[in-house]
């Protein structure tokens, strides 16, 4: 009991500076719990179940002279005052589509793409071309080929300045 004493006294000794901070917290306590109290004490009020405000009402669907009104407008007719614009189609090419070349050996190979790129195909030189013309000759980047008696070139790039440099004519 002596040691009970002893241990209370060394705490009231520590709490001593806080005696304002604890006595306005146990104040608070206590008027919490009796307000508490008393309100779990009182009846509760009584609730009015009753509806305070109508259910909304659909109105009837009208649509005699509006829909009249509508049917004549002619919104999507044709402007008289605006010229028609005929866009001519350009011509198609060919079939196919001149992608590359590849090295086989000493030969060389053209690679072209035939059904907007569904399928790849390659052809050496003197093969036929898709369209039915035959390829003359295969060079890097380019595709000499022989069309209804006409020669036509396909060049993957056009020429720029720095080829001309590349040739070794030293001029810009």
């Amino acid at each position: 009991m002596e040691r009970l004493r002893i241990q209370i006294a060394q705490w009231l000794v520590i709490l001593r500076p806080y005696t304002a901070h604890l006595a306005v917290a146990g104040l608070a306590l206590f008027i919490g719990l009796s307000a508490g109290t008393y309100k779990a004490m009182k009846d509760p009020a009584a609730v009015d179940t009753a509806d305070k405000w109508p259910f909304p009402q659909w109105a009837p669907y009208r649509t005699g002279s509006l829909r009249d009104g509508l049917a004549r407008i002619n919104l999507w007719a044709e402007d008289p005052t605006k010229a028609k614009v005929v866009v001519e189609k350009k011509p198609e090419g060919p079939p196919w589509r001149f992608i590359g070349t590849v090295q086989d050996g000493k030969a060389r190979v053209a690679v072209i793409e035939l059904e907007q790129g569904k399928r790849i195909q390659r052809i050496a030189s003197g093969q036929p071309l898709p369209n039915g013309a035959v390829i003359k000759k295969i060079d890097t980047s380019e595709l000499i080929y022989d069309e209804n008696g006409v020669e036509k070139v396909l060049k993957l790039f056009g020429v720029s300045k720095t080829d001309n440099l590349a040739a070794g004519s030293g001029k810009k």
